[in-house]
């Protein structure tokens, strides 16, 4: 542990430094409550041993300044002082002390309170490991459990499934491509499923939703005063999944600055928190996923092709919906089952005309449009089979087997304006693809086949506003 001892008596003070670095602690000394203070604003302390009565006041200013806020890392504190009295150990415990020594204490005695403070502390920093990996746990607890929920029976998804079997038993490192909505994330829960590590935590990253000053933070962690609003140490994402896999979806989107470090961590299986030069040694396997061409954006420069070789290992490219429109009757089947269960609704089925009606649909969003079609048609429907009535297929209409690009008859209104009515439709479409992505403007984005800054661009000109 670091550790912070204040006392005015230098001798004493010097042999406890020399007992706890002889212990296998790290030691700094102050000998008055500015030194301590100063002390702790410039290093982090896992625990403090201070004298109550100092020259220039008390040992209880020094334990205020570092018990203040709610941190994990969260200094311990014996005070000790030869003046002991009922008051001042009462007022030391409820400010927080772990400890309350009389002088003079013997260093046995000072080393069995010092490792049950040690014990103490590490029981709590596991329970924040735990709490960490219960949150990750809970919040894919809704994704699919194993490569048999990859519902589908073609030739694309077969082959699909053979590969996740067989790499899932190695370390190696996986990139998984593919358009927005076919299933990348449930891929990839597969493999950690499939894998020794499927009682280890998977941990899944949104590249796309972290802001890139904050980005260091979530992967690696920080440590209390790494930056302006650092109250306390977080572990980052990498810790909290160690021995299990960390899922970087959109890793596209990792900055370009950041690359270098993530390579890092692949190449020496450690991490170093923000504000701290010590590195941890965390057990990850690292699965990416992205629907960008990763080749395309090396060659452009902004992404690294060390980087990429790493990622990409094994690549397992999974088809848009389009391409395997033969699986769509068991993926409905599937979805609805999850869904009548979700909502109470079971045994749902679809009528003949409606899957006919379905499949005839291109779904651009993939099999995340097909789940919230059906999810919408199944609540606004009352009965137990979905007719096509219950789906909003409007925009398109099926004429010989083919399906036609329609527009919707309050666009058709001359007395509109070609102008109103074309904006009219961008800002639907825009509004459609956000609600697609979940509000992520870069998807957003690759789902219109526009830049994102055209995107901000075009919002801007509609009055949409960042909410």
């Amino acid at each position: 542990m670091k550790i912070l001892v204040v006392d005015d008596n230098a001798s004493l003070a010097r042999g406890l430094k020399t007992f706890l670095v002889g212990e296998g602690h790290q030691a700094e000394l102050a000998h008055t409550v500015k030194q301590g203070l100063e002390q702790l604003t410039a290093c982090n302390f896992d625990l403090i041993i201070t004298d109550l009565r100092l020259p220039d006041g008390e040992g209880l200013q020094i334990m205020e300044k570092a018990r203040d806020g709610n941190s994990e890392s969260m200094p311990d504190v014996i005070l000790m002082t030869a003046f002991g009295s009922v008051e001042s150990a009462v007022k030391a415990m409820q400010l927080g002390a772990s400890d309350y020594l009389t002088k003079p204490v013997s260093l046995e005695e000072f080393s069995f309170r010092i490792k049950k403070i040690e014990q103490i502390r590490q029981l709590g920093m596991q329970n924040i490991l735990l709490e960490r990996r219960c949150e990750t746990l809970s919040a894919v607890a809704g994704l699919d459990q194993t490569v048999a929920d990859m519902a589908g029976e073609s030739p694309e998804i077969s082959e699909i499934k053979q590969m996740i079997t067989r790499v899932a038993a190695y370390p190696t490192t996986i990139l998984i491509t593919g358009e927005t909505g076919v299933g990348k994330e449930v891929a990839a829960k597969a493999i950690h499923n499939l894998s020794p590590r499927q009682n280890a935590p998977f941990v899944r990253v949104n590249c796309a939703s972290i802001p890139e000053t904050l980005f260091e933070s979530e992967l690696f962690g920080h440590e209390k005063g790494a930056f302006t609003d650092a109250r306390q140490r977080r572990i980052g994402s990498f810790e909290a999944a160690d021995g299990g896999t960390v899922f970087l979806d959109e890793v596209g989107e990792v900055p370009i600055s950041l690359q270098a470090k993530l390579l890092r961590v692949l190449q020496e299986k450690e991490i170093t928190r923000l504000g701290s030069s010590k590195p941890v040694a965390v057990d990850v396997r690292i699965i990416s996923a992205t629907n960008r061409n990763l080749g395309e954006m090396v060659a452009a420069g902004q992404f690294r092709e060390d980087l990429l070789y790493r990622l990409s290992v094994v690549n397992i490219h999974l088809p848009p919906l389009r391409q395997r429109n033969g699986d769509l009757p068991i993926l409905c089947k599937t979805l609805l089952k999850r869904i009548g269960d979700e909502l109470g609704r079971p045994k749902l089925e679809l009528s003949s005309a409606a899957l006919e009606a379905l499949q005839k649909q291109e779904w651009p969003g993939n099999i995340r449009q097909l789940k919230n079609a059906l999810e919408r048609a199944v609540v606004m429907s009352d009965g137990r089979v979905l007719e096509p009535a219950d789906f909003l297929l409007n925009a398109q209409t099926v004429e010989g087997g083919k399906s036609r690009d329609v527009v919707s008859d309050d666009l058709l209104n001359f007395d509109t304006g070609l102008n109103d009515a074309l904006a009219c439709l961008e800002k639907r479409m825009i509004l459609a693809a956000l609600a697609e992505s979940g509000g992520i403007k870069s998807r957003a984005a690759e789902i219109l086949k526009i830049p994102r800054t055209q995107l901000l661009y075009r919002m801007k000109k509609l009055g949409l506003g960042e909410d």
